[in-house]
């Protein structure tokens, strides 16, 4: 029982982290994933010696402990793809990129390779604004 305490807890923690850290956009990010490696891994040998050492295979001790790690990692791959979801577009406009596409803008109001357009108005002032970008340029509107 302890030691699912401890693989729930480091796993808990190490996604909290993964979260806190991606939504501050801090550079410790990469360190956050570390920890949720180390949990991962701490969770299959503990789940390993559990299964060897302590229990019949016919227990279901091991199962529930595959289906929680199962379910926190993919609720982490849904909420990491919505983050990256957000952000491809933002920085494909800092690099003067088209955001639907990815395709470089040369100045024109439409993307060369898609078609769309990429300066749309600013429906608070009305001044040419790029599409995709959180601010107005202009009047700061989001």
């Amino acid at each position: 029982m302890l030691r699912f305490v401890l693989v729930a807890a480091s796993l808990g923690l190490g996604y909290w982290l993964l979260a806190r850290m991606r939504r501050r956009g801090s550079r410790y990010f990469t360190v956050a994933v570390g920890v949720v490696a180390y949990a991962a891994i701490l969770a299959f040998v503990l789940a390993a010696d559990y299964i060897t050492d302590y229990v019949d295979p016919l227990d279901l001790g091991p199962l529930v402990l595959s289906l929680f790690g199962i379910a926190i990692t993919l609720l982490a791959f849904a909420v990491l793809q919505r983050y990256l979801a957000r952000r491809i577009p933002l920085s494909r406009v800092r690099k003067r990129e088209c955001p639907f596409c990815g395709y470089p803008v040369r100045g024109n109001r439409r993307c060369e390779g898609c078609g769309r357009e990429v300066v749309a108005s600013c429906a608070e002032c009305g001044s040419d604004r790029r599409v995709g970008v959180l601010h107005c340029g202009a009047c700061g509107a989001l």
